[in-house]
């Protein structure tokens, strides 16, 4: 195997797996959310959660105000998911004479045309 760095394969990985975290904390949001709201609503245990939401999920007779309600809990989750990875984003950027090492790299966010 070669030590080639291949800056096209760590986008694509960086990309999937920024997004597999993106799915996955949508869903812990979303779910954690559906679950405080059943247990503030119906005083539901753990159980009841559970299987209520295989019911929400699986069964095509369920009241539709229910599925409706956990589809604005995950659509919060996604919310929520992406106000995290745009604060992150935007946490990392470099500023005006921050040095940031990356790798065997040193990037300087000093201009010298100013």
């Amino acid at each position: 195997m070669s030590t080639y760095y291949d800056p096209w394969l760590h986008a694509v990985n960086l990309f999937i797996n920024r997004l597999i975290l993106f799915v996955l904390l949508t869903l812990l949001i979303g779910l954690g959310g559906w679950a405080g709201l059943l247990h503030w609503l119906a005083g539901a245990d753990s159980v009841a959660i559970a299987r209520s939401t295989l019911v929400v999920v699986t069964d095509a007779q369920t009241d539709r105000r229910w599925r409706v309600i956990l589809a604005l809990c995950g659509a919060v989750g996604a919310l929520l998911a992406l106000c995290l990875f745009i604060w992150l984003r935007g946490r990392a950027r470099l500023r005006r004479g921050d040095r940031h090492h990356r790798g065997t790299r040193v990037v300087v966010a000093v201009h010298d045309d100013e």
